[in-house]
């Protein structure tokens, strides 16, 4: 099985079992379900990771944040003062402004 298969089907699994199953049958590791299921998938995919070579695992340090983000624009009510998301139509009410 592919490893992007494998760790996809670890991501998707239901239960503890499924992980348990996948992690022997795949992964020849028993799994210790005294832990959350978060922690499990987090640990088979590890050791997915581990066993599959460092070419297929996502470096973070190589991964560069997008150079221009767009620009949010917030409004406010004045009577209330709370501030939410600005759009076109809030324009025409005289107790928005833009923030």
């Amino acid at each position: 099985m592919d490893t992007n298969e494998l760790i996809h089907k670890i991501k998707k699994a239901r239960s503890k079992d499924d992980l348990e199953e996948l992690g022997i049958e795949h992964l020849g590791v028993d799994v210790d379900k005294r832990k959350t299921k978060e922690v499990l998938q987090a640990e088979l995919i590890n050791e997915a990771e581990d066993q599959a070579g460092p070419e297929t695992k996502i470096h973070p340090e190589k991964m560069t944040a997008p150079t221009s983000m767009p620009k949010v624009r917030m409004a406010r009510n004045i009577k209330t003062g709370r501030v939410m998301l600005w759009t076109a139509a809030m324009a025409k009410f005289s107790h928005m402004e833009e923030v």
